[in-house]
């Protein structure tokens, strides 16, 4: 019987966006800043070769990502299930203006209620669903190596919080500005551990998603 083998996984938030900070976007498909490129290019040195990447769909994860394969020789894997939480008509808005808009479903949104959702949006349990399935289908097709996923922050703090055990109501009290990374050692039948949780790129400053 083959021994099992670690699984090295590096998961790297998108930089700085073109347009308002501090506000829902999800399914907003909007690019990268000049700014968010170089930030995600200074998270990225010094790591080891990765042979494997993947990335949400959305602009500001797959152009990036597409750039870091290429120069590596590498496929890209575009994974839809690590696409952002869809926020329905809160895209764009601040918390506050998501609360004035619609505060019985903003309050049970911030009450980490799974059924919650945005008007026209995803809910809380749905998000989760798709992001855990998309992480196992994702894993389940060989082990050991370097894998790189560049994604969102929501995505992130689902992992983060599934892997390491924590309350769903930690969720919002992980900082994730923008090209933020963590990194997690996987091997068959024991838990993840988590081996670095780097927050800051230029700034610590916290953001949205």
């Amino acid at each position: 019987m083959a021994k099992a083998e670690t699984t090295l996984v590096t998961v790297l938030r998108h930089g700085e966006v073109v347009g308002r900070a501090h506000v829902l976007r999800g399914a907003s498909d909007v690019p990268l800043s000049d700014r968010g490129r170089a930030q995600m290019q200074a998270r990225l040195a010094g790591l080891p070769a990765f042979d494997r990447v993947a990335a949400s769909p959305l602009c500001r994860c797959r152009a990036f990502a597409a750039a870091v394969a290429a120069g590596r020789c590498l496929p890209l894997e575009i994974l839809p299930d690590f696409e952002e939480m869809h926020f329905g008509d809160w895209e764009g808005l601040t918390g506050a203006e998501a609360a004035a808009s619609h505060p019985e479903a903003y309050a049970a949104w911030c009450r980490f209620d799974e059924a919650a959702a945005a008007p026209g949006g995803e809910t809380l349990g749905a998000f989760r669903r798709r992001v855990l399935a998309g992480w196992t289908k994702w894993l389940a097709d060989g082990e050991g190596g370097h894998r790189l996923l560049i994604s969102h922050a929501g995505v992130m703090r689902v992992l983060l919080q599934v892997m390491l055990d924590l309350p769903l109501s930690s969720l919002y009290r992980i900082a994730l500005p923008a090209a933020a990374a963590f990194q997690v050692s996987l091997l068959s039948g024991h838990a993840p551990v988590l081996l670095s949780l780097n927050a800051c790129a230029d700034s610590c400053s916290p953001s949205s998603f």
